[in-house]
């Protein structure tokens, strides 16, 4: 702009999307006395980018927040987490994980345990022959389960207790308890009646 000496000017910095004045005044006024340049600087916005990786409806941390800064018109990208434990498992996701930056950005994802399945058999031993129906239930990893024993038919009893019949779910279970035929033994006796003389040796059979 052509200006005559003596004139008044006055020069105000222009908003400019993405970008924040870095001077101290926005505005530069006076009077002409020589030809003379006004220069104003930007400088690129910074905004926070907080990326946090909680337990479902919580703010119990399974990994270490991430925070970091990014500039106003760029683009940025968020993650789940490869940090947390395996007990879990991802559950959704508060924010938006993707986009373009134009101010602070929170984004939260939930992380849930995951769901095992349990399954119990009854089993003849030696055999996959069913002597109760299979129970299957879920339960969260971490969490304790216990199971126990059928009633089945009165002719069978059980072999013995499995080893994994209790104890921490951190996958799907399978227990399966055995059982067999009960034995019973008879003796066969030969006693002079009324007495218990033996008139022959006992014979004993199982």
């Amino acid at each position: 702009k052509t200006l005559n000496y003596t004139d008044r000017y006055s020069y105000t910095a222009k908003d400019i999307t993405n970008y924040q004045f870095s001077g101290t005044n926005k505005t530069i006024s006076g009077t002409v006395t020589g030809n003379k340049e006004i220069i104003f600087y930007y400088t690129r916005k910074q905004a926070t980018l907080t990326v946090h990786h909680y337990i479902e409806v919580t703010t119990t941390k399974l990994a270490d927040s991430e925070i970091s800064t990014v500039y106003w018109g760029n683009t940025y990208s968020t993650n789940k987490s490869s940090n947390i434990s395996t007990d879990y498992e991802y559950s959704s996701v508060q924010g938006t994980p993707t986009g373009t930056v134009a101010g602070d950005i929170t984004v939260i994802y939930y992380y849930k345990l995951k769901t095992a399945t349990i399954t119990i058999h009854h089993y003849i031993e030696g055999t996959t022959t069913k002597l109760a129906d299979d129970v299957v239930t879920t339960q969260k990893y971490t969490t304790t389960y216990s199971t126990k024993a059928a009633t089945v038919d009165s002719n069978y009893e059980l072999v013995g207790t499995p080893n994994n019949a209790s104890g921490t779910v951190n996958g799907n279970i399978t227990v399966t308890y055995y059982y067999r035929q009960k034995s019973a033994t008879l003796t066969g006796n030969h006693y002079k009646e009324g007495t218990t003389t033996k008139l022959a040796d006992n014979e004993t059979s199982t």
